[in-house]
């Protein structure tokens, strides 16, 4: 099959869906490109130049087509459109790859009403994704003023049913995110099946064999911990909206008095976040890196903490066989039944307790073994890939 995928954006050597689910339908022997803007992730936030531009480089690259992780990938330039982000020329460059299956990663942004637009001069199927988890979405609701509401309603009650309509499925990755999707969206429920996002299994695999294992002790001393060390791995933005800090006093607590337990954070946030966590007892902090580098983090921890909002970081630690421990306010629930815990969101106190439940060895051996073996079979971006085919040429033979 030839397939496109469609993405507001993109930044290379990530972990995200969009270099993800091309990469594994490209390795099924299908024909895949990637159609995406000129601009890297979070280009506009705040942030950018304190937080990502010192790790991937510029909000804005160049545009142009390469070869990647076995897909093609296109390069746009970026435009406005109703004061939105778009993709300039998407319309012209289906045109000229004339793919049989276009996969949008929204389910409202303008390149997917581009994309429906195409859909109906070129004749392909369309399908959408939703990745909106109710966490983000009742803070952005909260912020909308004026002409953003009226967009959101029209999003609602215009653009979306046209969307539902003209599209085959829409995978929303959790039951939470269904539920937007059809309530606020405007999809039609028929339309769902909800799909979770994946974890490349190949590279995110537990430390389990001589040679591993000996790897994970030189990085665990490389990295300032000793053999008895508890070590509780963040990874992501130190952000408010994250939660680190409330891991990082979490661990100090648990350090003053007198345990184990230490703290290993990897990413980079505004300096004020920085130099809270690192006023904390016990707590590492690690520049960001590239996903390819990952693995050897969370095989020298110990447990995965994430204190706010789903991230696939936690999809990534699971399959690193790491018990977890998540917000009480997340609904992707799915993530820690066997294998992890969730605590009283914000409640510092209660973290902490979670985080010495895990103390025993044995404990976190058995957590971690049903994680991994629950990610390889229900979360792989090639089982995914899989079943996404299976859709593909379903919708194709009709």
């Amino acid at each position: 099959m030839k397939i496109a995928i469609i993405a507001e954006w993109f930044s290379e050597n990530m972990g995200y869906s969009e270099n993800c689910l091309p990469k594994a339908l490209a390795s099924l022997g299908h024909e895949v490109h990637l159609i995406t803007s000129n601009l890297q992730i979070y280009y506009n936030s705040p942030t950018y130049k304190e937080i990502y531009e010192p790790f991937i480089g510029h909000a804005v690259v160049e545009c142009g087509e390469k070869k990647l992780d076995g897909f093609n990938l296109h390069r746009l330039p970026h435009a406005r459109w109703l004061g939105q982000r778009r993709i300039q020329g998407l319309c012209k460059k289906l045109a000229v790859i004339r793919p049989q299956i276009v996969q949008t990663l929204d389910s409202y942004r303008p390149e997917t009403v581009e994309a429906a637009i195409a859909k109906m001069i070129l004749g392909f199927k369309l399908f959408l994704e939703s990745h909106t988890h109710a966490s983000v979405f009742i803070v952005g609701q909260q912020n909308l003023r004026g002409n953003e509401r009226l967009k959101f309603l029209a999003v609602k009650n215009l653009f979306g049913p046209l969307l539902s309509n003209l599209s085959e499925k829409c995978y929303p990755i959790s039951p939470d995110a269904a539920e937007i999707a059809v309530k606020h969206f405007g999809i039609q429920r028929r339309k769902i099946k909800i799909c979770s996002l994946g974890v490349d299994t190949e590279l995110f695999k537990p430390a389990l064999d001589s040679g591993t294992q000996e790897a994970r002790s030189q990085f665990r001393q490389q990295l300032g911990f000793s053999p008895s060390d508890i070590v509780c791995i963040y990874t992501g933005r130190f952000s408010k909206d994250k939660g680190p800090l409330y891991l990082a006093q979490a661990i100090d607590r648990l350090v003053k008095n007198g345990g184990a337990f230490r703290g290993l954070f990897v990413g980079n946030g505004p300096e004020m976040e920085v130099m809270a966590i690192k006023s904390c007892a016990g707590c590492v902090i690690h520049p960001f890196v590239f996903t390819r580098e990952l693995p050897r983090f969370y095989q020298a921890a110990d447990i995965g903490v994430w204190p706010r909002q789903e991230s696939t970081s936690q999809l990534d630690a699971a399959a690193c066989g790491l018990p977890i421990i998540l917000s009480n306010h997340v609904q992707v629930t799915e993530r820690v039944e066997g294998n992890g815990l969730t605590y009283e969101e914000d409640n510092v106190y209660d973290l902490a307790q979670k985080i010495k439940s895990l103390a025993d060895q044995k404990i976190r051996a058995h957590m971690g073994q049903i994680g991994s073996n629950k990610i390889n079979q229900h979360f792989s971006w090639n089982n995914i890939a899989k079943q996404r085919v299976l859709d593909y040429k379903a919708a194709l033979s009709v």
